[in-house]
């Protein structure tokens, strides 16, 4: 028996043959545009590239500014652990902000929180990956003008997909501490004369 199969410019199916190549065809062309949550076939290395492309966009700035959406676009590269300290974060952020007065600064972290530095990163230079097993360490290089560094992403599968689960800081310290950190701080100083 033989049979062809060929989708045309209009993404048209034309069969020539038996009933078979046009469940075959539909078969193939299901495959092409399977959801992504069917299987998540992102390497480390893809999933830290799309983080760094996120976080270095023209918009990440302003979405690092507003606890309601920093993490929105992110929640999918983030391991469940590292998800819900980003929002517990956020949440505590916006509950301080509703009880100091109003002629004081809230506690907040008011840079990018992904980043050592205040002003984040300008360009991603190249990403180098080691996995072993279900743990990948990426070393990110990144750039902010002629001012270079690395830092380390640890991701671990969590099901099919490759998460973001810490950064660690070339210049010291690592995301998850400073989650820790932040959360440490009471809103309101108890030396404070606006008490």
């Amino acid at each position: 028996m033989q049979w062809a199969v060929s989708v045309g410019a209009r993404g048209v199916c034309r069969e020539a043959g038996s009933l078979r190549s046009g469940a075959l065809a539909i078969l193939l062309i299901a495959g092409l545009v399977a959801p992504a949550s069917w299987a998540d076939e992102r390497s480390p290395t893809q999933v830290v590239e799309e983080f760094y492309r996120w976080r270095i966009s023209p918009d990440a700035q302003e979405s690092a500014n507003d606890a309601d959406m920093r993490y929105a676009s992110g929640r999918g590269l983030f391991g469940k652990e590292l998800m819900g300290a980003l929002e517990a974060q956020a949440a505590y952020e916006h509950s301080c902000a509703r009880v100091v007065p109003t002629d004081m600064k809230p506690h907040m972290i008011d840079q990018d929180p992904f980043f050592l530095e205040a002003d984040g990163a300008k360009s991603l230079s190249s990403l180098t990956t080691r996995v072993a097993g279900d743990v990948a360490r990426v070393s990110a290089h990144l750039a902010y003008d002629d001012y270079r560094w690395t830092d380390q992403v640890l991701l671990t599968r969590q099901g099919a997909r490759w998460v973001i689960l810490d950064i660690e800081w070339e210049g010291g310290g690592k995301l998850t501490g400073r989650l820790v950190a932040f959360a440490g701080i009471p809103c309101l100083d108890p030396e404070s004369p606006s008490r």
